[in-house]
């Protein structure tokens, strides 16, 4: 019998086939990972719209007048802004397998060293240049640049970010406890300060902001060639790569799943059983006891921060009508996230067994909801205001819309309990 021929492509032959296959296996563990907890239909739903939307703000941007407070911020935010985009985090693509192999085959290992961190910083540029051509019309229309310097800010970002990658990634596998945590954080404040002197010395000067990053970028290959031939790193590189490959999983498994609640003996806010409102009505009792529940979970209230906190950038951004009609959306969301909390916690078996009707819990979501929507809607509507209208007539405008949001979209979303009936 003849012997039958194993599959080409079961065997690896060439060090750029083990880096393909590896790149294809890292890419399905990310794609895989978005799976894990993105309903497709339900983003196509919501990206569908917020394209349109992103496209006429992003038009805006171009044709109509940016918000004055971009005059009050220097050239140098723009430039660690470009700095922050154009830096990323290494993947050498080696495992802990490869430890009987490929360490006995030193040019394999350093191809595969090589292409990890060639796609490594590839991937910080793709990345860095789309967010460029998104914030174009701030940069070039805000901070006054012109083509040709924007061109060597953005190479200048490109060649430092490349360097403090790279020397980032060799401290982190050189060191261990707070020297690596100590060291890292320096490299990345060094990259950031050689930029900005580099640009207050050549700001004006495209041509010698181009020859710096080209001279910048021909260090980072001298780097790109030290590391690869770098074995006696070789456990602390597997280490680090593991990191690196399940950052997104972990983010993404964090926010949907969320830590565990810790025990604790005493809360930290509202230790001691005060009334928040005045009137001890049952409505209001039930209403105070839903808010403070609320505001004891960290991960109630880390939640509700964040939303807080982005919704500023998307306010004070965007010109004209879009400003107020992405206002108005935030705030819907914000109102239909806190009554999601307040139904879980009104359907609780804790809730279920206060003697209270379906109407006073009505009123007790509304209000309750109405009562957390306070902080973020006076921020928010705040920064509305004051976008639209310098000094007292934003107040006044940041005023009606705070009292009008809280007052209008907390109701929209009342809904009696299944657990209840009137009585």
């Amino acid at each position: 019998m003849k012997n039958s021929k194993p599959r080409s492509s079961s065997h690896i032959r060439k060090p750029s086939q083990l880096f393909r296959r590896r790149l294809f296996t890292y890419w399905k563990q990310q794609l895989a990972a978005v799976r894990s907890v993105a309903d497709w239909t339900v983003m196509l739903y919501i990206l569908v719209p917020g394209l349109l939307l992103g496209g006429g703000i992003y038009r805006e941007l171009w044709t109509m007048p940016l918000p004055a407070w971009l005059e009050w911020l220097p050239p140098q935010t723009a430039a660690a802004v470009l700095l922050f985009i154009y830096s990323g985090s290494i993947v050498l693509f080696v495992e802990e397998a490869d430890a009987l192999f490929l360490r006995q085959q030193p040019r394999w290992m350093q191809l595969l060293r090589r292409r990890g961190m060639l796609y490594s910083l590839s991937a910080a540029v793709v990345t860095g240049t789309c967010i460029t051509l998104l914030l174009l019309p701030v940069l070039l229309r805000g901070f006054h640049l012109s083509g040709l310097q924007l061109a060597g800010w953005v190479l200048l970002a490109v060649g430092i970010g490349w360097n403090a990658s790279l020397l980032t990634h060799t401290v982190k596998v050189r060191f261990a406890g707070i020297r690596k945590i100590i060291l890292s954080g320096l490299v990345r404040s060094l990259s950031l300060i050689m930029l900005l002197v580099i640009l207050a010395v050549l700001g004006t000067h495209p041509a010698a902001l181009l020859t710096a990053g080209g001279l910048l970028l021909a260090v980072s290959n001298v780097l790109v060639r030290r590391k690869e031939i770098e074995h006696h790193t070789f456990t602390n590189d597997v280490r680090e790569d593991a990191k690196v490959r399940v950052q997104l999983t972990e983010f993404v498994l964090k926010q949907a799943v969320g830590k565990p609640p810790r025990v604790r003996s005493k809360a930290w806010l509202f230790s001691k059983s005060r009334r928040i409102y005045r009137r001890n009505t049952p409505d209001r009792r039930f209403a105070s006891a839903g808010v403070k529940a609320f505001l004891r979970q960290p991960e109630s209230l880390l939640l509700y921060v964040q939303i807080s906190a982005v919704g500023i950038p998307a306010v004070l951004f965007p010109p004209g009508i879009i400003k107020i009609i992405v206002y108005a959306g935030i705030m819907l969301l914000i109102a239909y996230m806190l009554h999601l909390r307040w139904k879980a916690f009104s359907e609780s078996d804790f809730s279920k067994i206060m003697p209270f009707t379906m109407d006073q819990e009505m009123k007790a979501g509304t209000l309750a909801v109405q009562t957390l929507m306070i902080p973020p809607g006076v921020l928010l509507s705040l920064t509305l205001g004051f976008t639209l209208a310098p000094g007292w007539m934003g107040w006044l405008y940041g005023a009606g819309a705070a009292a009008a949001s809280v007052y209008i979209f907390p109701p929209f979303f009342a809904r009696p309990s299944l657990g209840r009936r009137d009585e």
